[in-house]
């Protein structure tokens, strides 16, 4: 919405400017009267808040023109700002206010409830200074403010506006960088003591069978830690995902203890039985239930997301043209997408491959096969619950630094694996005319395959 009215806003200029030129008419003038050009008006400061990045990482680019100044007189840079803090701890930052308008005015900061928020920030957590404050048209003021955490504080995101005149409304909430208000959002959070290793079960499974799945933790807090994992069920209805079913309870087995000692590592064991006439998509979650005040409600749950295999009953099949006797080599490329960190079982992929021509049914010789994938470097520590996870654990995740030990679990921080490319090869002697081509896949999504005639590399 902000860019959008910053587009607004330029598109409005560009048009005040194109019109000022064209009404300005050049004067009468005689043979030996040079031709004036109009100089373009400059407009006051600030005209453009340039490009920037702030110290709390908030990104602006917002033009402030004639039209905005008099609709809005009073300007706060930056409308937005994001603080980290954790309980017991406080930190401030400095916010400038420019008036446009042609009357002095009277600022009062206050806290307001933000607009769609459902955790408002605690006005006793703030302080702002100064309290008063009186600017003149052309002039800027400093404001600091300041928030400080309870040590009892809960963990979670807050917000809040703080608006500096009589401007609180509609507008006032929906545009704070424009109309005398500051968009505040807090924070307070723990490094995590527990590290989740998988940040979901992602696999493709086959209805009637049943699949074991791993999720790997790490204490890494100086006491023991309690852990009670329990399987949920996802509805996803209300976010329009009618296609996807919920698994049973009854069709997972969760195996895990109920304690982590201090700096030891665990295993959750889950076993899914697929029902036999389970079809398209199968979810639910597992909420580990970890008894640390560092673990919030979303980040120690960890998704289930299925997708039941159909096996086609039938083969794909094509035709080609031989136009010499030449040996056929046939390659067949399937890719498996991998999303992050996620437990999976998984068999790679296969094929069954039948050629003929005018002889009949011809002999094929599977000669090569492998795979390949990509891997990314990464210093970044354990990714927790992607799809549900906010800011709070996006920060506490930096933090976090990654164990040198690199024989165990920890080493999926460092080599993170993408995508996996399968590779079969076939050959068969080679015989002028037309041929037909039948691939049956086993265990993919998606292949790809290409047909070459001629000497063998």
């Amino acid at each position: 919405m902000k860019k959008y009215f910053a587009f607004m806003s330029i598109g409005l200029l560009l048009l005040s400017m194109t019109a000022i030129t064209v009404a300005i008419a050049a004067p009468e003038t005689t043979a030996a009267e040079p031709v004036l050009i109009a100089e373009p008006t400059l407009i006051a400061e600030p005209t453009l808040i340039a490009e920037k990045i702030t110290a709390d990482g908030y990104y602006q680019d917002m033009l402030y023109p004639e039209i905005e100044k008099e609709i809005v007189p009073l300007l706060v840079d930056p409308g937005y700002s994001y603080l980290r803090i954790k309980p017991g701890e406080s930190d401030e930052m400095t916010v400038v206010l420019f008036n446009h308008g042609k009357e002095p005015l009277t600022l009062k900061p206050y806290i307001a409830p933000k607009v769609f928020s459902d955790n408002m920030l605690d006005e006793d957590w703030v302080t702002i200074s100064p309290a008063k404050a009186e600017l003149n048209n052309g002039e800027k003021q400093e404001f600091t403010i300041k928030v400080s955490v309870p040590e009892d504080a809960e963990l979670d995101n807050y917000d809040a506006n703080v608006f500096f005149s009589d401007l609180e409304g509609d507008v006032s909430a929906l545009y704070p960088g424009y109309n005398g208000a500051l968009e505040l959002s807090v924070n307070v959070w723990l490094p995590p003591n527990v590290q989740i290793f998988n940040s979901y079960i992602n696999d493709r499974v086959e209805a009637g069978s049943e699949y074991e799945y791993v999720i790997k933790l790490k204490n890494v807090a100086d006491k023991a830690i309690s852990i009670n994992p329990e399987f949920e069920v996802s509805d996803d209805e209300c976010y329009g995902y009618t296609a996807q079913v919920s698994l049973d309870e009854k069709d997972v087995t969760i195996t895990a203890p109920s304690v982590i000692k201090a700096g030891e590592k665990a295993t959750v064991t889950v076993k899914v039985r697929v029902p036999a006439d389970a079809e398209g998509n199968l979810n639910g979650r597992i909420n580990l239930n970890i008894d640390d005040r560092t673990m919030n409600e979303w980040s120690q749950k960890v998704s289930i997301n299925l997708d039941v295999w159909q096996q086609p009953e039938d083969p794909f099949t094509t035709s080609f043209v031989a136009r010499t006797d030449d040996p056929v080599t046939l390659k067949i490329i399937s890719r498996d997408y991998n999303y992050g960190d996620s437990s999976t079982s998984s068999t790679a992929p296969s094929f069954d491959i039948v050629l003929k021509n005018a002889d009949g049914q011809v002999k094929s010789v599977l000669i090569s096969s492998g795979h390949s994938s990509t891997v990314s470097l990464s210093q970044q520590s354990p990714i927790y619950y992607g799809i549900a996870m906010d800011e709070a654990r996006d920060g506490a995740m930096s933090d976090v630094s990654v164990s040198d030990d690199s024989q165990d679990e920890e080493q999926i921080n460092v080599y993170q694996q993408g995508s996996t490319t399968y590779t079969e090869v076939y050959l068969a002697d080679g015989a002028v005319g037309e041929w037909t081509l039948e691939i049956m896949p086993h265990n993919t999504e998606n292949f790809e395959y290409s047909v070459n005639i001629g000497p063998v590399d």
